[in-house]
């Protein structure tokens, strides 16, 4: 099961070369936040959300990243979802995955808008 987390691993690092890492999500267009997903240098998953423009006062948005991450003896793989701190629009929000764990999906989440 450890080859195929490092070929799992290996296809997501790939993946995001392919497309120009960072990569972006495809509802960035739609509310003025632009989200992209990368690896750290230990091969972890990392999203991060900036969001920008014309939204209503006191609105707020976080980064979501979604994860399979790969637990106990006997490796089996569970999906779990990470979201980061509510942030004001202008700053940054990042979320991450911890070890063992391959990219599934990210996007932003705004709420006040």
């Amino acid at each position: 099961m450890k080859l195929k987390f490092a070929v799992a691993t290996l296809a997501v690092a790939s993946a995001l070369s392919v497309l120009g890492a960072p990569a972006v999500s495809a509802a960035a267009a739609k509310g003025g936040c632009r989200t992209t997903a990368e690896l750290d240098g230990k091969g972890r998953p990392n999203a991060t959300s900036r969001c920008t423009g014309r939204f209503a006062s006191g609105a707020q948005h976080r980064a979501k990243i979604i994860c399979d991450t790969v637990q106990g003896a006997r490796e089996h793989v569970v999906r779990r979802t990470y979201r980061s701190d509510w942030t004001p629009i202008g700053s940054a929000a990042s979320v991450g995955c911890g070890f063992k764990s391959f990219l599934v999906g990210f996007d932003s989440e705004v709420r006040g808008a």
